[in-house]
């Protein structure tokens, strides 16, 4: 073979090589292209999603004040936690444990721990970062005496229910400081009347 038919054979195999090489480029760039554009609406679709949102989820936890409607009664502390499941974006099944202990006024020592595990429906207003909300809900509350800070007798269980009210402010996307007031509506217990109004303040976070 002489030397210009190598020649041509080495150009023509460099050529293929250079030819695959340009396919294999362009079909990744395309394939790239593709991919992003499937997924940018997507991943936009998620970043733009306003809270609260149907389908959404929120934890919240709240302290505050318990001012019992029991003569001789005074001012506890009160301690709330609760899941909240969002049906639509403005409407809410709210699930939670709250935590009361409300002190009796000649001996501060002495009152009536109170446990609420109940569940609310919430209605909210879209106002930008503020949300108002107002909800009703039932519940079982669990009544244990207390004296010189330690559980006195038998506990009791009354049902009640609950109406409530507040605002929720928007700090991000994903979380606010919420301030809550609320009335319980229970059964009396041997003559005690556990109803009452708590003010609270707390923080809730959505996802």
């Amino acid at each position: 073979m002489s030397s210009d038919g190598i020649h041509v054979a080495v150009v023509s195999v460099e050529g293929e090589f250079i030819h695959m090489t340009h396919l294999n480029i362009r079909s990744l760039a395309l394939a790239s292209t593709l991919a992003l554009c499937i997924a940018a609406p997507a991943q936009a679709q998620r970043r733009e999603a306003r809270n609260p949102h149907e389908g959404g989820s929120a934890v919240l936890g709240e302290v505050g004040l318990f001012l019992p409607s029991q003569d001789g009664m005074t001012t506890g502390p009160a301690v709330d936690g609760a899941y909240e499941y969002y049906l639509t974006a403005r409407n809410s099944l709210r699930l939670g444990v709250g935590w009361a202990n409300p002190k009796v006024d000649r001996e501060h020592s002495d009152g009536t721990r109170q446990i609420r595990v109940g569940g609310d429906l919430i209605h909210n207003w879209e106002g930008g970062a503020i949300h108002p909300f107002v909800g009703a809900g039932v519940g079982s509350y669990f009544l244990q005496p207390i004296d010189n800070g330690n559980s006195f007798g038998p506990s009791d269980t009354r049902f009640g229910a609950r109406l409530l009210g507040g605002v929720e402010y928007f700090t991000s996307r994903s979380f606010a400081i919420k301030g809550e007031g609320r009335y319980d509506a229970v059964m009396k217990a041997n003559g005690y009347n556990p109803s009452g109004v708590t003010f609270s303040i707390g923080v809730k976070s959505y996802f």
